[in-house]
């Protein structure tokens, strides 16, 4: 992510990306400036955080909420050109926990900050749907790790389905480090973030933010027990399976690979410096190892400039903007300079670039013409959700917010129901059981339903009926319509009132 050198690297970027047949690229908002990522909130309004403004923005029905910006956040380094406003998380329990998270570049201590901001506001959308953070509300979750040098921060945070927060972490330019567990370089870490005290302060004592089951829990460094991977050179961007919670991750080579490395167990050395991808890596480091290799990567030597943007594993849950069943467990992930897209399915008991389909604009790549795309998500509405930084020429507020959605659903914009307020289950993460509970601004016809993360039904808690205005709610005790017990995981509770649909996503563990 080095919006400095595009220009040269990038002859013209294109407003809408080149698709497959069926598929349409449209836009959400534009008009943003340096947009580097965003995230849903449960009720499908969007933050986007900006690089270089240190502004969090916030989309409420394809427009800015008329409080703008949400929030400008001071004391943030954005010389480097990978510094700035790099990442943001929204808490799972909101609004009941009405908390943002972001990842930035501290100006004052050349560090890099993780913090927590509280939100006031119409937090539970029952209005205009504008929202307000005070800086002065910041509690420091971490704010240590090293940045010396102006590259190579890292900059995802991303909720587990355990409702623990993980963060990524560059190795700052210090290869070495990578490998060394107590450097706070080259990692992603878990944290738990569920017992910090409200308001202002930190930064948070290290035992306080340690989750049980990290792998290096019994390490006598403190910074060690917040590891969960290692051996990373710069893992810009991460998605997490809603199925699993496994991790997929970019991490950006240095001049020969760009590799996706799947993170499917705890304490994962993923091999930098040692190894770029599946090649030894020259380097005089001590006491590095290969590691587990990548599951994807590509040759990066004939590009003037290459970084890999993991996009998500897509499971979505069945909405209407949603892809064809085939594309369920692919993994996207696109070059943020040579501007591909790729679809990576399972192949040959590996991962490969799936086979094309009709339209495709070449047999490797599923789209072209996503240069400065600097995140990615699968929508609520089911739909490829993306982060253009700008376009080709860097100009100022050319950012956008743009979604890639299956023709047949073009223009199905996401359903709010103004008054209707569908609460966080409680409790969340659900151990074995939790309830669900809706208020509804007048009478209506009713349906509540509860999907795994592929969006499978699997109970039906309100069939259709009609209800009264107010307050309502039902328990949910983990079985399925058939009476047996459901598997730990993701899942979606999918509300429906006269035709609109609302969703609550929430982790089962047993």
């Amino acid at each position: 992510m080095l919006f400095g050198a595009l220009v040269l690297a990038v002859g013209g970027v294109r407003a809408q990306g080149l698709l497959p047949g069926g598929f349409a690229d449209s836009l959400v908002l534009g008009g943003l400036d340096l947009p580097t990522g965003f995230a849903f909130l449960p009720d499908r309004r969007v933050l986007v955080i900006e690089q270089k403004s240190a502004r969090i923005r916030l989309i409420v029905n394809g427009a800015l909420a008329p409080t703008d910006p949400v929030a400008t956040l001071p004391s943030v380094a954005t010389a480097g050109d990978e510094q700035g406003l790099l990442g943001i998380a929204v808490d799972p329990g909101w609004p009941a926990r009405p908390y943002l998270y972001i990842h930035c570049d501290n100006a004052l201590t050349s560090t890099i900050r993780l913090s927590r901001y509280t939100a006031t506001g119409d937090l539970a959308f029952t209005g205009n749907g504008a929202l307000a953070v005070d800086p002065a509300t910041r509690y420091d979750v971490l704010n240590d790790a090293p940045d010396v040098h102006t590259n190579h921060n890292g900059g995802t945070l991303r909720f587990g389905l355990d409702g623990k927060l993980f963060d990524s972490l560059g190795e700052d330019g210090v290869p070495c480090a990578a490998q060394d567990t107590v450097s706070l370089r080259g990692v992603i870490l878990r944290l738990d973030v569920s017992g910090l005290p409200d308001g202002a302060g930190g930064p948070a004592p290290r035992a306080l933010i340690t989750p049980a089951g990290n792998p290096f829990a019994s390490h006598p460094n403190a910074n060690a027990r917040l590891v969960w991977a290692l051996g990373l050179r710069n893992p810009f961007r991460f998605e997490v399976d809603p199925l699993d919670g496994s991790l997929w991750v970019g991490d950006v080579g240095e001049s020969r690979f760009e590799e996706v490395d799947h993170v499917t167990a705890p304490g994962l050395c993923l091999g930098w410096p040692a190894y770029e991808a599946t090649t030894p890596h020259t380097n005089t480091c001590t006491n590095v190892v290969r590691g587990t290799d990548p599951v994807y990567f590509y040759d990066r030597t004939g590009f003037t400039a290459a970084v890999i943007c993991a996009g998500p594993y897509h499971r979505p849950a069945g909405a209407a903007a949603g892809f064809p069943s085939e594309y369920e467990g692919n993994v996207f992930l696109n070059d943020y300079y040579a501007g591909f897209l790729r679809r990576l399915a399972p192949v040959g008991g590996g991962w490969n670039v799936a086979p094309p389909v009709g339209g495709q604009p070449d047999p490797a790549n599923w789209g072209t013409g996503f240069q400065s795309v600097s995140d990615w998500a699968v929508g609520p509405d089911g739909a490829l959700w993306y982060c253009r930084q700008a376009n080709a020429a860097f100009n100022p507020n050319t950012g956008q917010i743009r979604r890639i959605v299956s023709k047949s659903t073009l223009g199905v914009p996401p359903q709010v129901v103004s008054g209707l307020h569908f609460l966080p289950p409680a409790p969340s993460p659900a151990r074995g059981s939790t309830r669900l509970a809706w208020i509804l601004p007048r009478a209506g016809l009713v349906e509540l339903t509860l999907h795994d993360a592929g969006g499978r039904m699997v109970r039906r808690l309100v069939s259709p009926e009609s209800e009264p205005p107010g307050p309502h709610s039902i328990p949910w005790d983990g079985l399925d319509d058939h009476g047996r017990e459901v598997r730990p995981g993701l899942y979606i509770a999918r509300l429906i009132v006269d035709g609109h649909e609302v969703e609550r996503r929430f982790p089962l563990l047993r």
